[in-house]
């Protein structure tokens, strides 16, 4: 449960974002102080105690993480949530690495923010708590265990016994311990090391272990703090942000993401990479004739039955509405007017529940060395407008700025 009074520190040079993101929190019962440069956030730091800092990545006077390098300096346990509009996965892991706890790209759900500030604030307080009971371990709830450099157990608390009966026997090959060897050693070896973390999992539960050298009394102290719950969070708000709630398909923001990535794949490789764009032929009049429901069961039904005629590395995403994708990696523009077709022809002659027959038609095209990521959504989106200036119920398909016709 959250203790009261937690102080959050969002630094960014836009001033209606820090507005809102000020009141949205403040909403929520965190305490909220602002800056607008990366100056004014470390001095914010300096003067008072701040659980958590929402750091923009580009800032007018200093890039972000030295922002968060210049924080964490001065306050250790402070956690850092990075955010940006212009980011790449590079520049996540480095912010990782650097000690961030979590990276978001913007425009970001807020929900999602709000769990990562849950999760990085609870993180900042067990620590806390940590540090407060080193001296005495027994009295912590969480597992503790201790070793000398050897590997050796010489101290177990009560919570790590009632949790783990049998880990003073086995040792390091216990589950909980097994994959440590690699870390005592470099702690055996470097004794000023700073603090290691590793996740391991003794289903159902998941366990973070903070792995130390406490030099007074010469030993490797772990503490084991139960991350179940934060996982589970974590896989619930990844499935929402990537999943459409409706069909179970992926949603126009993790289309983008695999589009980006595979477009890059094909060009690093030279392999053909087709996209379909499709929709439902008047499907408002399925949601004005016969309500919603019944709009909202087609939509399922109709992924249904394109999941079922595709390959399983084949990627179909909802786009928008009755709009949807079909990703194709490794096939070329008449293989996918082909597998289109195959669709169209399924679709028109299966028999929905009292809507009975359906349409569909499609927009193909195949990605070309010179498009970027707009010009390949555009021409697939000229393509499936063809097809619907043309009679609907077909595919038509068109190339860099040539239309084609795969079956001439």
């Amino acid at each position: 449960m959250m203790k009261t009074n937690v102080k959050i520190l969002v630094v960014d040079d836009d001033p209606n974002l820090r507005k809102t993101l000020a009141d949205i929190l403040k909403f929520k019962g965190y305490e909220v102080v602002i800056a607008g440069t990366g100056n004014d956030g470390i001095m914010v730091a300096e003067r008072e105690t701040v659980n958590l800092a929402l750091i923009d990545l580009k800032l007018p006077d200093m890039h972000g993480l030295e922002v968060m390098e210049r924080i964490k300096a001065i306050a250790p346990l402070t956690e850092a949530i990075i955010l940006t509009g212009h980011a790449s996965m590079e520049t996540a892991i480095e912010a990782t690495k650097k000690g961030a706890f979590s990276y978001l790209l913007k425009p970001y759900q807020m929900d999602d923010l709000l769990l990562n500030i849950r999760h990085g604030v609870e993180r900042q307080q067990a620590q806390e708590e940590i540090l407060r009971l080193a001296s005495f371990p027994r009295l912590l709830p969480s597992p503790v265990i201790e070793l000398d450099p050897a590997g050796e157990i010489t101290y177990i608390n009560p919570a790590a016994v009632k949790l783990f009966p049998d880990l003073s026997m086995m040792g390091l090959s216990h589950p909980l311990l097994s994959g440590l060897i690699t870390q005592i050693t470099a702690l055996r070896q470097n004794r000023q090391r700073e603090e290691i973390v590793h996740e391991v999992e003794i289903d159902p539960a998941v366990y973070e272990l903070h792995i130390s050298f406490v030099q007074e009394v010469g030993l490797i102290r772990i503490y084991a703090l139960d991350i179940t719950q934060r996982k589970r969070d974590e896989a619930a708000i990844h499935i929402l942000a990537t999943t459409d709630s409706l069909t179970g398909i992926a949603n126009r923001r993790e289309f983008t993401t695999v589009l980006t990535s595979e477009v890059a794949r094909a060009k690093r490789y030279n392999t053909p990479l087709s996209l379909v764009m499709y929709d439902i032929d008047y499907f408002k009049r399925v949601n004005d004739s016969f309500g919603h429901d019944v709009g909202d069961y087609v939509l399922q039904e109709l992924t249904r039955l394109v999941k079922q005629n595709i390959r399983s590395v084949d990627v179909v995403a909802r786009w928008g509405g009755e709009e949807f994708m079909l990703l194709m990696p490794q096939v070329n523009l008449s293989a996918a007017f082909a597998v289109a077709d195959k669709l169209r022809l399924a679709i028109a002659e299966y028999q929905f529940d009292k809507v009975e027959h359906l349409t569909v038609s499609f927009g193909v095209t195949v990605y070309d060395p010179a498009d970027d990521l707009n010009a390949l959504l555009k021409r697939a989106d000229d393509a499936l407008y063809l097809a619907k200036q043309n009679g609907r119920n077909r595919v038509e398909s068109l190339v860099r700025e040539t239309p084609v016709n795969p079956t001439s």
